[in-house]
C-alpha cells in the first residue's frame, strides 16, 4: 500500500505551509494513483473530507494527552540530537520545537481538550458503513496490532 503522510505534505522547506487548496490536490493526486491502495497518516482539516470519503477504515489514536505528549517530547529530542532530517529537508530545532507558538507540545497542549471529543468528531464525520476505530489507551493499541497482527515499524 502506498503511506502518505500528511506532514511531508503540509510542510514545504524551511517549515512553509503548503496552502489548503494545494494541500487537497496534492493529496488528491497520490490518492488517484495509489494502486492497490493507501495509507494516510495525519490529520489536517484540509483533506479530512476528500480522505474520509475514499475510506474503508478509519483508525484514531487518541491517547491519554500525558502519554502523546510523552511520546512528542522523547522523539522530539531524538530529532534534535540525531539532527535527523524530516519532511523536505526540514529539522526540529528548540526553537521551532519547544519555544514558538508552531510548537508541536504547543499544539499538543493547546489541543489537549479537543482528544476528548474526538470519538464523536470522527463518528459524526464518517461516512455510514466505513469502521472507525477510536483507540484511546496503549493497552488498547497493543491489542489492536495483535488482533491486525501488525508490527510497530
Amino acid at each position: 500500500l502506498v503511506f502518505v503522510e500528511l506532514d511531508a505534505i503540509r510542510h514545504l522547506p524551511d517549515w512553509q505551509e503548503r496552502p489548503d487548496d494545494e494541500m487537497r490536490e496534492f493529496t488528491a493526486s497520490l490518492l488517484e494513483g495509489a494502486d492497490p491502495g493507501w495509507v494516510v497518516d495525519g490529520n489536517y482539516a484540509a483533506t479530512r473530507e476528500l480522505i474520509l470519503s475514499r475510506v474503508e477504515t478509519v483508525i484514531v489514536l487518541a491517547l491519554p494527552w500525558r502519554v502523546m505528549l510523552w511520546r512528542t517530547f522523547k522523539r522530539s529530542v531524538r530529532r534534535l540530537v540525531t539532527r535527523e532530517k524530516l519532511y523536505n529537508g526540514n529539522r526540529e530545532s528548540i526553537r521551532v520545537t519547544f519555544l514558538s507558538g508552531d510548537s508541536v507540545v504547543y499544539d499538543l497542549w493547546r489541543r489537549r481538550n479537543h482528544f476528548r471529543n474526538i470519538e464523536d468528531e470522527f463518528g459524526a464525520q464518517t461516512p455510514e458503513g466505513v469502521a472507525l476505530h477510536v483507540i484511546r489507551t496503549t493497552g488498547k493499541l497493543a491489542r489492536f496490532y495483535e488482533d491486525y497482527v501488525l508490527r510497530r515499524v
